[in-house]
C-alpha cells in the first residue's frame, strides 16, 4: 500500500512533462517539415525562400523533434519526423559526393577568388596578401567602391594582377574583375539592379574564357520575385555565352533555393554542364556568410561556377573586415588548339 501512494505522484508528474515533450516534438516536426518541403518547392515567396535557405537546419530539426516524439511515446510521430529528416539529408548529398576526379590534370589551370568585401570595407593589405601570396589570376570582387579600389591600389593589388575592369558604386551595387592576363570585350551586364560584369581573359595555352562577376539581388528585404527574375535573366545570359566560362559571384542564393538549381540546369550549352564547384568536388555546404558574427557562418552563398573548364580544389579563405568569406578555386581550362 506505501508503495501505491509513493508511485502516484511521480505518474501524475510524469503526464504532464511527457505531454509538453510530445506537443514540442510535434511543433519541432511541423516546422523542419515546412523547412525540408522548401527545398523542393519554389514558389516566388519572401518566406519560403528563407525557409529555403535554412533547410540543412531543417533537417537537423527533425531528428531532434523525433528524439522528442520517442520519449513522448508517439511512435508514428517520430517515425514521420525521421523520414523528414531522412528526406532532408539526402537532400544534401550531391554536396557530398562529388564527381570523379579527372583522369588528368595536365593543361592550363587558373585559380579564381570571389570576394564580397562589404561595402568596400574589407581590409584591402589583407585580400591584397591573399591574392599575391596565394597565386590568384583572377579575383572577382563585389561591393567594389571608388574609395576601396584606391585602397586596394595602395595596397598594391594591381601589381600581382594589373588588368582589370572595375564599376565601383556606392551602396553594395559596384563589381570588379583584377585579372594576372589580358582582358578583352568587357562588358556590364543589362537588366541587373547592381552591377555584374563580363570579360574575356586571355590565358596563355587555354581557349579563351568568359570571366563574369555576379551579384544578384537578394531574395530579403528585397521582393523576392526580383530575386527570382534576376536569377532567371542571369542563366539565360549564361546560357548565351559562346565561350568556356568562369563565374565568381556573391548569388545571395544557396544549393536548396530551387530557382539557384534551376540556374545550373538552364545555363548548360552544347553539352557541357555549368558546374557548381563545391558540388562537383563533393566539398559539402561551404559557408561563407554571415563571417562577422558570434557564430559560424550558415549559408553558403559565395560561389564559384565552370562551363567547359573541370574545378580541381575549391576551399574557404577568411576576407578580414567582411561579412563574407570568400571562396577560391583551381580550375582546368581546355588547351588551345595549336593546329
Amino acid at each position: 500500500m506505501t508503495s501505491r501512494l509513493v508511485d502516484c505522484p511521480v505518474q501524475q508528474r510524469r503526464g504532464p512533462v511527457r505531454t509538453a515533450v510530445g506537443v514540442v516534438g510535434l511543433v519541432a516536426a511541423v516546422c523542419a517539415g515546412i523547412g525540408v518541403a522548401a527545398h523542393f518547392f519554389g514558389p516566388v515567396s519572401t518566406l519560403v525562400t528563407l525557409l529555403a535557405s535554412f533547410s540543412p537546419l531543417f533537417a537537423m530539426l527533425a531528428v531532434v523533434s523525433a528524439l522528442l516524439l520517442a520519449v513522448a511515446r508517439h511512435r508514428v510521430a517520430a517515425i514521420a519526423a525521421l523520414l523528414m529528416a531522412a528526406v532532408g539529408v539526402a537532400a544534401q548529398l550531391p554536396l557530398y559526393v562529388g564527381s570523379q576526379p579527372p583522369e588528368t590534370t595536365q593543361g592550363p589551370q587558373l585559380r579564381l577568388l570571389q570576394a564580397n568585401i562589404r561595402l568596400g570595407e574589407a581590409d584591402p593589405h589583407a585580400l591584397a596578401g591573399r591574392v599575391r601570396l596565394g597565386g590568384v589570376d583572377v579575383l572577382t570582387v563585389a561591393e567594389l567602391t571608388e574609395a576601396a579600389v584606391d585602397r586596394l591600389a595602395a595596397a598594391g593589388l594591381e601589381r600581382t594582377l594589373p588588368f582589370t575592369y572595375l564599376r565601383p558604386r556606392e551602396g553594395g551595387g559596384g563589381e570588379g574583375i583584377y585579372s594576372r592576363h589580358p582582358l578583352s570585350e568587357s562588358r556590364v551586364l543589362p537588366g541587373l539592379r547592381h552591377t555584374n560584369l563580363r570579360a574575356t581573359v586571355d590565358l596563355p595555352g587555354a581557349e579563351p574564357v568568359a570571366v563574369y562577376a555576379l551579384h544578384p539581388l537578394p531574395p530579403y528585404p528585397e521582393p523576392a520575385w526580383r530575386w527570382a527574375v534576376e536569377l532567371d535573366r542571369i542563366g539565360a545570359i549564361l546560357a548565351a555565352e559562346r565561350l568556356p566560362l568562369l563565374v565568381g559571384a556573391d548569388f545571395n542564393s544557396t544549393y536548396d533555393h530551387e530557382r539557384f538549381r534551376n540556374l545550373l540546369r538552364a545555363a548548360g550549352r552544347d553539352g557541357a554542364p555549368l558546374l557548381d564547384a563545391a558540388e562537383y568536388l563533393g566539398s559539402g555546404i561551404v559557408a561563407t556568410y554571415p563571417a562577422d558574427r558570434g557564430f559560424p557562418a550558415v549559408l553558403a552563398i559565395d560561389r564559384i561556377l565552370t562551363r567547359g573548364g573541370t574545378p580541381l580544389s575549391f576551399e574557404r579563405v577568411d576576407l578580414p573586415g567582411s561579412d563574407h568569406h570568400g571562396v577560391l578555386a583551381d580550375v582546368l581550362l581546355a588547351a588551345a588548339d595549336q593546329s
